[in-house]
């Protein structure tokens, strides 16, 4: 019976480290896909000569995909 107990807690910091591994794993995915949306943006107020659009969309794209960088070097 006092394995179990000992047990309950190393199973919980298991299943904590994989939860913030796939956490992990996900927000830079986000930023990526962020960067992506943003740069698509950038490109479609290119086509349209809407050059302050397209500014504004590429300093958004640069700035989700330092933030992806970011993230992947901490993880």
């Amino acid at each position: 019976v006092h394995w179990l107990w000992a047990k309950a807690p190393w199973d919980q910091w298991k299943e904590e480290i994989e939860l913030v591994q796939l956490e992990m794993n996900w927000t830079c995915n986000f930023f990526l896909w962020k960067a992506g949306q943003w740069g698509d943006q950038m490109q479609q107020s290119l086509v349209k000569d809407l050059l302050g659009h397209a500014g504004y969309s590429g300093r958004q794209s640069h700035m989700y995909l330092l933030l992806a960088q970011d993230a992947q070097a901490a993880f």
